[in-house]
């Protein structure tokens, strides 16, 4: 039996960890892999999103380069949601898409940021009905914040 994937990849390093760490896990297993990157839509109408559609795409694309070059069979998608609805978009996602298990990336934050990516991490968690994979960090990823 085939095991299906869902990588939920943003654009930091820890997206491109979590296609490296797939990359090694999948590969050995003939698992395939559908890669989805959540394009956060903020709650104020007047700040726009951290990406726009094509950079969003772009990062999607690669990571399904990557991910068949390396022999994996991959899909990728890109959608846009309210940032208080990507957890359940991830988990919903996984379920539609028939997948045996969430990926995550790990990264190293520190003040708001980490409490905000660590919140989402735990709630799909706790969401979901698969097993959810955090994968580590790149060595030595630490995200530099602002007043940190």
């Amino acid at each position: 039996m085939t095991m299906r994937l869902l990588l939920a990849i943003d654009h930091h390093e820890s997206g491109r960890a979590a296609v490296d760490e797939v990359i090694r896990l999948a590969a050995p297993s003939a698992s395939d892999v559908s890669v989805l990157h959540v394009r956060e839509v903020p709650s104020s109408l007047g700040i726009a999103p951290l990406e726009s559609a094509v950079e969003a795409q772009g990062l999607v694309d690669a990571a399904v380069d990557r991910l068949r070059a390396a022999g994996i069979a991959a899909d990728g998608d890109v959608v846009s949601a309210h940032v208080s609805c990507v957890a359940q978009l991830i988990v919903d996602e996984a379920s539609q898409r028939g997948c045996h298990a969430i990926v995550l990336g790990s990264l190293r934050r520190r003040g708001l940021p980490s409490a905000l990516v660590h919140r989402m991490r735990a709630r799909i968690i706790r969401l979901s009905p698969l097993p959810v994979v955090i994968t580590p960090p790149a060595r030595g990823a630490v995200a530099s914040t602002v007043g940190a």
